[in-house]
């Protein structure tokens, strides 16, 4: 590898810790903007969303001036195009983040009918598995990807005894449907965040193996590709 090529991945690898940070922050204030409907909270995340998309565009232009000048090998090839994919994926994250401080917003004069804490957790448990999924990508470390299948196990879990619980509070009250469903779009983002980190994780184990694997199966009763 040559020196030029070796210094623009760790620059790609740098801007992509950044990001990375910058995205998972972002989702996890988001999470506690809307804990405590902190409209000014929200607004500062509105505002960071920018700065998320403009640093993964970033990201995107270093990969192709990379390819386009330093003529990577088939190994190195596969780090970029690995960059560039988790890129946009951070930058979705990112995007969750906005979407859940916008529903902030739209809560402006409201309250909550419970006490938040499975939505909490499970943005907890998603920054977990994209913290897991970046260790592969940023240090090649795949020693914990195997956790992620506990991960989702749990995440579901929760998942499924929230949607319960907002399902016999509305049996009980009428006047909640609006932030009950908000609560279930929130749920649904923290999914999502935790699918993303998924993907990621895939994309670590082929960019570090070079083979392709499905993670997230385990817990479902099928068997998992995931490396031992």
């Amino acid at each position: 590898m040559s020196i030029q090529l070796q210094r623009h991945l760790k620059l790609i690898n740098g801007k992509l810790r950044e990001l990375t940070e910058m995205s998972t922050d972002a989702f996890i204030d988001a999470m506690k903007a809307f804990k405590t409907l902190d409209q000014d909270l929200a607004a500062q995340i509105r505002e960071t969303s920018e700065n998320i998309e403009n640093l993964s565009q970033s990201i995107e232009e270093n990969v192709f001036e990379t390819i386009a000048r330093r003529q990577p090998v088939a190994k190195d090839l596969r780090e970029l195009s690995t960059y560039l994919q988790v890129a946009h994926h951070l930058y979705r994250i990112g995007r969750y983040a906005y979407k859940i401080a916008h529903i902030v917003r739209l809560c402006e004069g409201m309250e909550h009918f419970k006490e938040l804490i499975s939505l909490p957790y499970l943005a907890d448990l998603a920054k977990q598995t994209i913290n897991i999924a970046m260790k592969g990508i940023l240090d090649r470390d795949l020693s914990q990807i195997d956790e992620l299948e506990k991960l989702e196990a749990i995440s579901d879990k929760e998942t499924s005894e929230m949607f319960e619980e907002i399902t016999d509070y509305l049996r009980k009250r009428n006047d909640i449907t609006t932030m009950a469903l908000y609560y279930v779009v929130v749920g649904r983002y923290c999914e999502r965040a935790a699918d993303h980190a998924f993907s990621i994780a895939e994309r670590a184990v082929y960019m570090v193996t070079g083979k392709r694997v499905k993670l997230g199966l385990a817990f479902k009763g099928l068997s998992s590709q995931a490396p031992h």
